[in-house]
């Protein structure tokens, strides 16, 4: 642990040494200071303690990585972490070996993560093969805090492993005599050794007895007023060498079987880092969902962020430099998010956008086969916003009301489109069916909007309060404005009062709307026989707006058109061989402006979206 994180650190907020006297005056000085009572002292296990101590074995050291400093240290599996400790003692060999010591060797990358992340260990690094900027730090876990069993900063780690084997390896038991004893406490734990370090000290009491001090004020403090009121064992951190789990190389992820590709809306220039963010939510809920519910599954989904737009030039920065320079702030956040509407719907750059795209897209497909040879799972797209219009005009070819081919600017892009089979196309928050509404006078044909030839099936998925997200059914068939949409349930598929929180999310946005289970409020009670709760629109008249463009609402109260109930508002003729239109739960979220807003980039957090994708990908789950 570095010094300046220690520092900070409470010192019972760990794992602190526990008592074996003195429990009334402990649990008064808690209360005095405002902590938690240290838990009971837990009896050592019942093993046999080793005589001597060995040097660790590959199996008892774990390898970790984190995407922040603020971020908690996560473990690879045993088969990544046998294969980086394995590589890391040939390269620190072949160092030895090497005249010059100093000199950097440069090593091969470690593939791991199932296939999608290197680890380089000359940079002490994880990186993402198929898409940039995304890099974690990695560490080597040697020693740990004992409960939480999360790894010393391995510098320290380093000195605390040398002085334990000269302490107690079997050779340097001869030297035994010779070991300087530092002046002990009076009660009855004797100090064999102490190591310094500028924030704590060290203190070996026995080779499975070792505890980490911090030098802060408030830990030498503690340290006194528990040492005057009796305590066998003064406040501290007890450490523990070798991981809690042997690293096995049966420990390892399933092979991929499904492939989603992630396509970002707007606003991805200003912050090319957000899709990679957003993705990484995602794949979160999907993984801590199967964990939770599906453990048994040798199902593998992988989700790959696809950032189209900074590689596009398209008008050359003009409008930044046309922009006003009084009003630059507001203007740069327009010119770097509602352009991008602009530019795909002008007949002179719409075709580069898509181009750009499809390129993207194949490129990490035949990326992906070539270091998956005869790899035969499945591809899907989960595009939000903006992104589900123009990959919806790749997928069926739309090049535009003037049909001309893509821009002679990118002659590398193949003409044919995308160069492999979609299973699914997921479209969040999705504006595609108005601008189909634009490109023709009359509705379109049902079996030309999305053949299943091209794209197996189609999920228009979106929340109430999404002011971008527009219905898909009634394009198809008009009679189904009358018709609500298909309610997502809640995730597990059990009462709400009955589902586990979810962990907290790392990698959401700041403005994300808080989670569907906080705050949960039951709105416009329909009764068992009612399909969905839809928001009160009488509650707030703002909601009368969007009560203009979302045609499924009238389904419910306060219809525009109101139609008798005996009156069915589609024949068994016009009904739609697959519904397309599905909404989430209108909890959680309330019923302001600002929240219409939020909600449209709430679905890479959202656990609802999160299960339901997952369980589309894989039908069987369910069963």
């Amino acid at each position: 642990m570095s010094s300046k994180v220690m520092s900070n650190v409470d010192p019972f907020s760990e794992m602190p040494l526990e008592t074996e006297s003195a429990e009334d005056a402990t649990e008064e000085l808690c209360e005095e200071n405002g902590i938690e009572e240290p838990a009971e002292e837990v009896a050592e296990e019942a093993i046999n303690i080793p005589a001597f101590a060995e040097p660790l074995t590959p199996e008892e050291i774990r390898w970790f990585y984190k995407d922040g400093e603020d971020k908690r240290w996560e473990e690879f599996c045993g088969y990544d972490s046998l294969r980086i400790e394995h590589a890391w003692r040939r390269r620190n060999s072949s160092k030895c070996n090497e005249m010059d010591t100093d000199s950097e060797i440069p090593s091969e990358p470690i593939v791991v993560r199932g296939g999608i992340y290197d680890v380089e260990l000359d940079k002490m690094r994880c990186v993402s093969i198929y898409w940039q900027g995304e890099e974690w730090k990695i560490t080597r876990g040697t020693w740990y805090y004992d409960g939480r069993w999360m790894p010393l900063e391995a510098e320290h780690s380093k000195v605390i492993e040398e002085v334990h084997l000269r302490l107690f390896q079997e050779q340097s038991q001869t030297q035994s005599n010779s070991i300087t004893e530092v002046d002990t406490p009076s009660h009855s734990y004797k100090v064999i050794h102490t190591e310094h370090f500028p924030e704590f000290h060290v203190d070996w009491y026995a080779i499975n007895d070792v505890a980490l001090y911090s030098e802060n004020t408030s830990s030498k403090l503690m340290r006194s007023v528990t040492f005057k009121l009796g305590f066998t064992k003064t406040t501290g951190y007890r450490l523990r060498r070798g991981y809690k789990n042997r690293a096995v190389m049966e420990d390892k992820p399933h092979d991929i079987d499904h492939l989603v590709f992630v396509v970002h809306g707007i606003g991805q220039k200003r912050d090319t880092g957000k899709i990679i963010r957003n993705t990484s939510s995602f794949r979160d809920c999907v993984d801590w969902l199967k964990k939770k519910y599906f453990p048994n599954s040798t199902h593998r989904v992988e989700f790959f962020p696809v950032e189209w737009r900074s590689s596009l030039k398209l008008d050359g920065d003009i409008v930044e430099a046309i922009t006003p320079c009084s009003v630059m702030n507001i203007r740069g956040l327009l010119n770097t998010s509602a352009m991008d509407i602009l530019y795909y719907t002008s007949p002179l750059y719409g075709g580069e956008v898509r181009a750009g795209l499809q390129k993207e897209l194949n490129r990490l497909y035949f990326m992906f086969a070539s270091r998956h040879p005869g790899w035969k799972g499945k591809v899907s797209i989960l595009a939000h916003s903006l992104g589900c219009v123009i990959v919806y005009d790749i997928v069926t070819g739309w090049t535009g009301l003037d049909q001309r081919p893509p821009s002679p600017a990118v002659p590398d892009v193949s003409p044919e489109g995308l160069q492999f089979p979609i299973e699914n196309l997921f479209c969040l928050g999705s504006p595609l069916s108005v601008f189909l509404a634009l490109r023709t006078r009359t509705p379109s044909n049902r079996v030309d909007v999305m053949p299943q030839n091209l794209c197996k099936r189609f999920y228009n998925i979106f929340h109430w309060s999404d002011p971008v997200a527009y219905r898909m059914e009634p394009l198809l068939e008009r009679g189904y404005s009358k018709i609500e949409p298909i309610l997502i349930p809640s995730y597990g598929g059990v009462d709400e009062q009955q589902l586990e929180q979810p962990p907290p999310m790392n990698n959401v946005e700041q403005s994300l709307p808080p989670s569907e289970n906080d705050n949960e409020q039951k709105v416009n009670d329909g009764g068992d026989d009612s399909p969905i709760d839809l928001p009160n629109r009488n509650a707030d008249k703002g909601w009368s707006l969007w009560g203009l463009v979302r045609a499924g609402w009238n389904g419910k109260d306060g219809a525009t058109s109101p139609t008798p109930d005996t009156t069915p508002p589609i024949r068994p003729d016009q009904e739609l061989e697959q519904r397309l239109d599905y909404v989430l739960r209108a909890v959680g979220l309330g019923r302001t402006y600002l929240s219409t807003v939020t909600a449209h980039t709430g679905y890479w957090s959202n656990y609802d979206v999160a299960y339901f994708v997952l369980t589309r990908l894989f039908p069987t789950l369910e069963t």
